[in-house]
């Protein structure tokens, strides 16, 4: 069991789902590799892990994000694994974002009933992080990272872009945990969510769900 001690070092902290499934992972691989072959990007990377990030925590040190858990949010994902089975879901359609630094390619994902964003996030936003953060309005609409890249000649400014078949595949989220993600490099100035990280799920806070 991985336990959380207390450092003065940060990380990003998530709530989400690493995907397990070697199928699926190897499936997400072999788009990222497409992407960077069919659409030409330069000064790529991507995670080592592929996850759902249903709701951001914050940039804080590890004590910092114990006391977080252990004082709201794993009350809160208590709840939500003891009323709600697994999540069948399926991908939906590819995304492009941008920032200062990086654009992003993600893949979006919906479950078969909508209770992931209807519910939810919902529910975690407005009772683990609106007490917090009372400034943060963005809700985060569940996808999976697959590529950050600087620039490409053939994407350009088009967000709609990205013609590769969207995967058929179903999958199943079957908990919910909480995902640290370091920076593998340290640089100077504010730290980035588009910088390129190692995730690892903590498993003292791992909420599976019904069955």
């Amino acid at each position: 069991m991985h336990n959380i001690t207390s450092n003065k070092e940060k990380y990003h902290f998530f709530i989400g789902n690493v995907l397990d499934n070697e199928e699926q992972f190897r499936m997400l691989k072999n788009i990222q590799k497409k992407l960077v072959k069919k659409y030409r990007l330069k000064e790529y990377h991507w995670n080592n892990k592929l996850y759902t990030n249903f709701i951001y925590l914050g940039y804080m040190d590890n004590n910092t994000a114990s006391l977080y858990m252990d004082n709201m949010m794993s009350n809160l994902l208590g709840a939500i694994s003891e009323q709600f089975h697994k999540l069948t879901c399926k991908y939906t359609n590819y995304k492009i974002e941008s920032d200062k630094s990086f654009h992003k390619v993600s893949l979006k994902l919906i479950d078969t009933e909508n209770k992931i964003i209807n519910i939810i996030v919902q529910y975690l936003h407005k009772y683990g992080i609106l007490p917090i953060y009372p400034t943060r309005k963005d809700i985060l609409k569940p996808s999976i990272d697959l590529v950050y890249y600087k620039n490409s000649s053939i994407i350009g400014d088009d967000k709609e872009a990205i013609k590769i078949q969207v995967p058929p595949m179903e999958f199943t989220i079957d908990h919910l945990s909480l995902i640290k993600g370091t920076p593998i490099k340290v640089r100077s100035g504010a730290p980035s969510l588009h910088d390129q990280m190692h995730y690892e799920e903590v498993h003292k806070y791992t909420f599976p769900l019904l069955d």
